[in-house]
């Protein structure tokens, strides 16, 4: 019987200790006599995942130093992904050579242009309609870059045509305000060039977006009628728009462009920034994608940044002001049969992951871009100061489409061609819309 009993007690042992061991794994705290009570972190094991390294040519010089940021975040945040940046710097030449190589980056920027429609006639580019990061984005963005029924890229924000100041150079020149209109334009630029050192203008002509800008500016504001704007668009995209037949066109580009800093002709974006820095012009025909590198250049060349300002160009009458706008470019993802699971994996994280207002502030906030995704809440958004009043103007004026939206690609190489050796002193306004009715017949958008 004492054997029995002793049996069962070893038995009841047994079985508390048991108790006791798994309640002791499951508790996520304990107690000691005459202490507080102290909280234990139940280590859980993490998930496990595939190494993967994408290709993304998505960062650009004006934010290049935030590119940095955001890689190194987003490295931080899922380690098993290393996301490996290309074609810093270039232009939609390298796009272009690495789609006749089949070799295209993994995440890339594009834009209306014929390289998009190349690549989304070839099924290079992923639908992202289902995606989670396009629920984010309003319709009208949606729309332009929606191609045969497939959403091909989430914008990054909205473009539109701006002037920046050195009003430091102005005051020498004896102006207090910038130019309202296209004739006090002038004017500015004859007393600049009369009593500074200075250039009056500078740009960057070597992008086509820009060098076209000082047409399209041109051209809009001497229509200065919506249906007339919209004619245009619609006749340049069918071949069918009239060059020859727009009164005072070649009046005014003759008459604007002696007054730019000799090397505009070939100036890319950060060529125009570099100038505006070592103070050789006083303005800058720009987009407002660079307005956060416009902002620091200027500063820098005059030490003060209450002589930054920035308004909306002006090249009209003094009442209406025209500009030009256009959705900016999009981010896509490229089509590739050859990606491992693991690597289609990490291109969705790093794509989704990248819209999210927290990261996303990045971009927007270094380039002054105006976003036009809904996780960029106001508490995220930082605009340079300069570009504060320029936004409800923006918004207010009316806007024709920005060149990259309406040609071809034969007739973007002549004419902007053009306007560079006009630039330069090799042409003539003249000279320039010659160009164009010739080539307008032969290369168009809806050809």
């Amino acid at each position: 019987m004492m054997k029995k009993w002793i049996a069962l007690l070893l038995a009841l042992v047994m079985a508390f200790s048991l108790i006791a061991c798994g309640a002791a794994e499951e508790t996520t705290e304990t107690t000691t006599p005459d202490t507080e009570t102290t909280e234990t972190t139940v280590e859980e094991t993490p998930e496990e995942h595939e190494e993967a390294t994408i290709e993304v040519w998505i960062a650009q010089v004006d934010w290049a130093d935030a590119w940095d940021a955001l890689e190194e975040k987003f490295e931080e945040e899922h380690p098993w992904i290393e996301v490996e940046h290309v074609g810093l710097g270039e232009d939609n030449t390298f796009l272009a050579s690495r789609i006749a190589a089949n070799d295209l980056p993994d995440v890339i920027q594009s834009n209306n242009t014929p390289n998009m429609d190349a690549m989304v006639a070839g099924d290079m580019l992923v639908d992202l309609t289902d995606w989670e990061c396009a629920a984010l984005m309003a319709d009208t963005y949606k729309d332009a870059y929606t191609k045969d029924g497939k959403l091909v890229g989430m914008c990054q924000g909205a473009a539109f045509s701006c002037m920046f100041y050195n009003m430091a150079i102005l005051e020498e020149a004896g102006w207090t305000e910038p130019p309202a209109s296209w004739d006090e334009l002038m004017q500015c630029c004859a007393d600049i060039e009369a009593k500074t050192d200075a250039a009056p203008l500078v740009t960057a002509a070597g992008k086509t977006t820009t060098s076209w800008m000082i047409l399209e500016l041109v051209l809009a504001n001497l229509l200065n009628d919506a249906d007339a704007v919209k004619a245009y668009q619609e006749d340049f995209k069918n071949g069918t728009f009239d060059w020859a037949g727009v009164p005072g066109l070649v009046e005014r580009m003759d008459q604007i462009a002696p007054y730019f800093l000799e090397g505009s002709a070939a100036a890319l974006e950060e060529d125009a920034a570099a100038y505006m820095t070592d103070g050789l012009a006083a303005m800058c025909l720009a987009g407002n994608w660079n307005g956060g590198m416009l902002a620091d250049a200027i500063t820098t060349a005059t030490g003060d940044a209450s002589k930054v300002v920035a308004t909306l160009p002006p090249f009209g009458d003094g009442e209406t002001t025209w500009i030009s706008n256009s959705p900016e470019d999009a981010f896509c993802v490229t089509v590739d049969e050859t990606r491992t699971e693991a690597e289609q994996a990490a291109v969705e994280t790093f794509f989704n992951w990248l819209f999210e207002g927290e990261n996303f502030k990045y971009i927007q906030n270094a380039r002054g871009t105006v976003p036009v995704i809904s996780s960029m809440t106001d508490d995220l958004i930082a605009l340079p100061e300069c570009m504060l009043p320029v936004v409800p103007a923006m918004n207010a004026a009316p806007a024709v489409l920005m060149g990259f939206n309406l040609w071809a690609a034969e007739f973007s190489d002549a004419a902007n061609g053009m306007i560079k050796d006009l630039l330069s002193g090799n042409a003539t306004a003249q000279a320039m819309v010659d160009k164009m009715v010739e080539m307008m017949p032969l290369s168009f958008k809806n050809q």
